[in-house]
């Protein structure tokens, strides 16, 4: 095996900063290896009209390593590794291939794409770039004064869309499971933003979607590679990369939402809630809310204390969460028998004053 040096592009944006490649970055690479091989025989094809296949051994032993990581933002260098029959006459079409691909990222919006290159192989786009994100970008040919053949989010899912209706990136979708079809590995999930959506799955997820199914206090987050039309509306998820179980997350993100207040956040007073406990209570809930029990309105006290808060047109109901006194404070008024209810239950009594709250809104 000998190298020689082939290319070597630039990710531009804030991840690349300290001269790292994240591994997602790297499949934007291991795919574009796959193009440059896919084309340099398609091109040979072309040339030998009279060959239905390319020959035996044509570009064997071809492959692109990541020699080093250069600075100036992240610069792999990529070498090309040939094995020794390739030394003496090594298929030109290789190179003729890494010209048209930079060729097709180079256009332009008002440019006409470049001849030769296949329409069905703007597809390989939905996976060269797939990792950028909002202001990043991929020079692929950084150093050269006329051609920065510049990558961006934008311009891979116009090249994408050049010759099909749908494109790919990754998405991270949050909502709860509504179907699942385990022989097929397929179910339905209802986002947040109450959007129908497919999603396809492996099986180390099944057991956390499994779970999910049909349950309206865990909702799941999804990151993986998502499907959408060319008005950007998702239609499906073709693959699940992570997955996370949210029990009660809007009472969760209730709680969350009071680590935005700072100290003097009513009219000048009023003292923030300590975010370390604000964790540890969101935590809690997450382990103790019982499965039946409506969500209460969350909110903070003049004090820095927390309380939820039910509202019946028969009575009110709030249990503060008081941290410095170390306990749970109920207070209720029935207001159609003007009937008050002041009790107490330690830190830890959370059951007993859910229990308690559960038949206090009963009418």
């Amino acid at each position: 095996m000998t190298q020689e040096p082939f290319i070597q592009p630039r990710f531009v944006g804030p991840r690349f900063e300290g001269h790292t490649l994240p591994l997602s970055a790297a499949k934007d690479l291991a795919a574009y290896e796959e193009l440059v091989l896919e084309l340099a025989k398609h091109l040979f094809r072309e040339k030998q009209t009279d060959r239905v296949r390319v020959p035996k051994g044509f570009a064997q032993g071809f492959s692109l390593h990541i020699q080093r990581i250069d600075d100036g933002s992240t610069k792999p260098a990529l070498v090309a590794m040939m094995l020794g029959s390739l030394l003496t006459d090594p298929p030109i079409e290789i190179i003729e291939s890494k010209n048209l691909i930079n060729a097709v990222i180079a256009t332009e919006a008002e440019q006409a794409f470049p001849t030769g290159f296949p329409k069905e192989f703007y597809s390989y786009f939905n996976r060269i770039g797939r990792s950028l994100e909002q202001g990043e970008y991929i020079e692929w040919l950084p150093e050269s004064p006329v051609n920065k053949t510049v990558l961006t989010p934008v311009k891979r899912k116009r090249l994408v869309l050049a010759h099909r209706e749908t494109y790919e990136r990754e998405v991270s979708l949050v909502g709860l499971v509504e179907e699942l079809n385990a022989p097929k590995r397929t179910g339905t999930l209802s986002s947040l933003e109450n959007q129908t959506v497919t999603f396809a799955f492996d099986d180390p997820f099944f057991s956390d979607l499994k779970e999910a199914l049909g349950n309206r206090r865990l909702n799941v987050s999804i990151k993986g590679v998502g499907v959408f039309d060319v008005n950007d509306r998702l239609t499906a998820i073709t693959e699940i990369e992570q997955l996370e179980l949210l029990p009660h997350l809007k009472l969760v993100n209730g709680i969350e939402a009071l680590t935005d207040l700072q100290d003097g956040w009513l009219e000048g007073g009023g003292k923030a809630p300590d975010h370390e406990r604000l964790t540890g209570l969101m935590n809690e809930m997450v382990r103790v809310f019982p499965a039946d029990l409506e969500y209460p309105a969350v909110m903070p006290t003049e004090e820095g204390n927390v309380v939820f808060e039910w509202i019946r047109p028969h009575a009110r109901i709030e249990l503060e969460v008081n941290f410095a006194g170390g306990q749970l404070e109920l207070y209720a008024t029935n207001l159609k028998t003007d009937q008050f209810v002041e009790e107490t239950y330690p830190q830890d009594g959370w059951a007993d004053a859910f229990v308690k709250v559960s038949t206090l809104l009963v009418a």
